[in-house]
């Protein structure tokens, strides 16, 4: 009778994952792909890492999106109001229609806050107390400045 041959020793395999131990590895990689075991092949780490960039833009853009309506929302509901009524103007501020309408409301913003700015800088930005007692000792009369408000509206 004829026997089987001894098996080799010297070419010990590594033991054989399951379906279920390589889906499982598949998932830690998806989530995080800097820790954690790989999948082996390069074509399934290469599709799991496009697939979780794929996702991860899609979330943040439906999350743009979201705020977007959450802000169409507020303005429609400020607007159905009696503050609405009173101010009516306010909803074409909060969300100006079309693109033209958006592009000139930035401009007025940007130009007011440059505005702003420049009005603060010529005016000077706050109180020298040494100044002010030097010229207190001196029996110099005071100079009368006249100073726009420190905090910013914006």
């Amino acid at each position: 009778m004829a026997t089987a041959p001894p098996p080799n020793t010297d070419l010990a395999l590594p033991p054989q994952k399951t379906k279920l131990s390589r889906a499982s590895d598949s998932i830690k990689y998806l989530y995080d792909p800097t820790t954690g075991p790989q999948p082996d092949r390069f074509r399934t780490r290469s599709l799991l890492r496009s697939v979780r960039y794929i996702s991860i833009f899609i979330f943040w853009r439906l999350f743009r999106y979201a705020k977007y309506a959450a802000m169409g929302a507020l303005a429609t509901a400020v607007a159905g109001t009696a503050i609405g009524s009173v101010v009516s103007g306010a909803a074409f501020v909060i969300a100006p229609t079309g693109i033209l309408g958006g592009a000139g409301v930035g401009l007025l913003w940007a130009v007011g806050k440059f505005g702003w700015r420049r009005a603060r800088a010529r005016v000077g930005r706050g109180e020298d107390a040494r100044r002010d007692e030097r010229e207190d000792a001196e029996g110099e009369e005071e100079v009368k400045e006249v100073r726009v408000p420190r905090t910013e509206p914006w």
